[in-house]
């Protein structure tokens, strides 16, 4: 009787101990996630306050900051507010089910001054199009796919993911994803076209502007935007005589409407990161597009 009993109490008390820690997660969790939630409305409040404060955007704004660790009740929060108009949107590159001219020439010139030996830019576009014509010469659909070792399908619709394209036909060595992803973003427009800020835009990212761009012109184009940052696109377009060797200037800004926002909570035994697209109207009306979450 005294085993018996004995083993009872123990069973039970296992069972409270477990019900209480999975309590305690759970509560850990939903705190986290309050906390992600704050955080992206506090950033909302900075690009609203921003976009009355100013009409162009640049790196030294209040809007631009990577936010340290910092302490609160049960853990600690950090996070960063990027800008995706300083990268090239994959999504862009079809518009209306046809190759928009001015995004493949970009992604073209970043591809080949990253050193990626054969243009990916028609499979890339065979990917996100609609139909299931493959694009000569470099193009990659179904038939393409479905004749690897591991069979898939393309996808035939924008990507949500930059990370996607380890799937496309190109991007099969990871070396090449790895150079090209820094670069790179993938997310699906709310209104409009998606333009690269020449304020924030990388290194990289300026150089695919022109085929005639150079290393001593970037830097000088960003020793000038960190002194004062460009107002309009024809003081930019003046600057050291850019509008010689920039003959396209489609798709080019000095603002922004699109940005992320990298939050993660760690609470307890809870640790949780939030990727957050925030549009921004003309108007300063922000709002959220697309959110994420993974648990680490």
């Amino acid at each position: 009787i005294v085993t018996i009993a004995t083993t009872v109490s123990i069973t039970i008390s296992t069972r409270l101990q477990l019900d209480v820690r999975r309590t305690g997660n759970l509560i850990a969790q939903d705190q986290a996630q309050f906390y992600l939630l704050a955080a992206e409305e506090w950033s909302q409040r900075i690009l609203r306050q921003d976009k009355q404060d100013s009409t162009s955007d640049s790196l030294d704004e209040a809007w631009a900051f990577e936010l340290p660790p910092i302490p609160v009740d049960g853990g600690s929060i950090q996070g960063r507010l990027t800008d995706l108009h300083a990268c090239l949107n994959i999504n862009s590159l079809v518009e209306g089910n046809a190759i928009d001219a001015t995004t493949k020439q970009r992604l073209s010139q970043l591809f080949s001054r990253l050193g990626v030996t054969s243009d990916p830019t028609q499979a890339i576009a065979d990917w996100i199009d609609s139909d299931l014509e493959r694009t000569n010469p470099n193009g990659a659909e179904d038939g393409y796919y479905l004749n690897l070792e591991t069979p898939y399908r393309t996808a035939n619709t924008p990507m949500h993911s930059v990370s996607e394209l380890r799937l496309v036909k190109g991007f099969e060595d990871s070396k090449t994803y790895q150079l090209v992803e820094p670069h790179l973003c993938a997310f699906i427009l709310n209104s409009g076209n998606i333009s690269i800020n020449v304020n924030t835009a990388s290194a990289e990212v300026l150089q695919s502007l022109s085929a005639d761009m150079t290393e001593s012109m970037v830097d000088n184009i960003i020793e000038r935007r960190n002194e004062e940052p460009f107002s309009d696109l024809k003081q930019f377009t003046s600057f050291s005589n850019l509008g010689t060797i920039i003959k396209n200037t489609d798709k080019l800004s000095t603002s922004s409407e699109y940005f992320l926002l990298r939050t993660q909570a760690i609470i307890g035994q809870a640790n949780k990161v939030m990727y957050s697209v925030i549009y921004r109207e003309e108007s300063g009306e922000t709002s959220i597009i697309s959110r994420t979450q993974r648990t680490l």
